[in-house]
């Protein structure tokens, strides 16, 4: 119970940090955010390839924001005011950020291939053992059928938890850092468990937009729609910016603890050893 508090207060923190870091610019992070928002929203309406194609560009999205939010963290400035007008008008590009650099071009096609390729098999193993029944209405189905369905979507959502977390810190490790990809998803995974709590607290906050788009789309469709794009933009920027302080926290405290020659150059492990410290 004292590791749950303890997680929940670094949890809490970055959030924090990240609500700050996205006050930095908020206009190109809040345009970045309303164009993925529109972008996933679109893709979601797409039969049956709907799923697979957000799986296919999530990555993209996610490097090309992260590698805009290092920026930001690095100028340590909010942007002025006469900027906020051509940050907004850059947005939509920033999302393609990633692909501006070719030596980025490889390492961003493996992590959709991998994204894709988990969804899909996710998306087989379902059909394979729920088959219709998955899209029915539970409500009409006997216990024992209602049983199974219950424990495959455990196993659904521990799988795209396995993926979520094996990407989260691959990606600022691989594209900011320039580390080699496997060992970044493997350091991702070990990161992402040991701060399972803290990074529950991060994603759950990406509930929002659905569950307040939800309750508007009760009263009308477009409502619904409208709410999800106001909220997702603000809402997707700051749990990134959150995940990114998280990134800077965990691995910076990493960095302190390794021979002189490995350490690389970071402004923040003081607050990095203090979350690893905390544990």
């Amino acid at each position: 119970m004292e590791r749950f508090r303890k997680h929940l207060r670094i949890g809490r923190r970055w959030l924090l940090n990240g609500w700050q870091l996205f006050l930095r610019n908020p206009w190109l992070l809040g345009g970045m955010g309303l164009t993925a928002a529109v972008v996933l929203g679109a893709l979601e309406l797409i039969p049956l390839l709907g799923g697979l194609l957000i799986a296919l560009a999530a990555p993209v999205m996610l490097a090309s924001v992260c590698l805009s939010l290092d920026a930001i963290y690095r100028q340590k400035m909010i942007l002025p005011a006469e900027l906020r007008l051509p940050a907004l008008k850059q947005s939509p590009r920033q999302l393609l950020l990633v692909f501006r650099n070719e030596e980025r071009i490889l390492p961003v096609a493996a992590m959709s291939v991998l994204s894709v390729s988990v969804v899909l098999l996710i998306h087989l193993l379902v059909r394979l053992v729920a088959g219709e029944a998955w899209v029915a209405n539970w409500s009409n189905l006997d216990y024992l059928t209602l049983s199974g369905m219950l424990v495959l979507a455990l196993i659904v959502f521990v799988l795209y938890v396995l993926l979520a977390a094996s990407l989260i810190y691959a990606i600022p490790l691989t594209f900011c850092r320039n580390e080699p990809l496997v060992p970044a998803l493997r350091q991702s995974l070990k990161a992402s468990r040991h701060f399972t709590f803290a990074l529950l607290l991060l994603l759950g906050a990406l509930l929002l937009p659905f569950l307040l788009g939800a309750i508007a789309a009760s009263l009308s469709q477009w409502a619904g729609y409208l709410m999800w794009l106001v909220i997702a933009s603000i809402t997707l920027p700051v749990v990134s910016a959150s995940l990114y302080c998280s990134y800077h926290d965990i691995f910076t405290a990493r960095d302190a603890w390794l021979p002189a020659d490995r350490r690389r150059q970071s402004g923040d492990s003081e607050t990095g050893q203090q979350s690893l410290r905390s544990l």
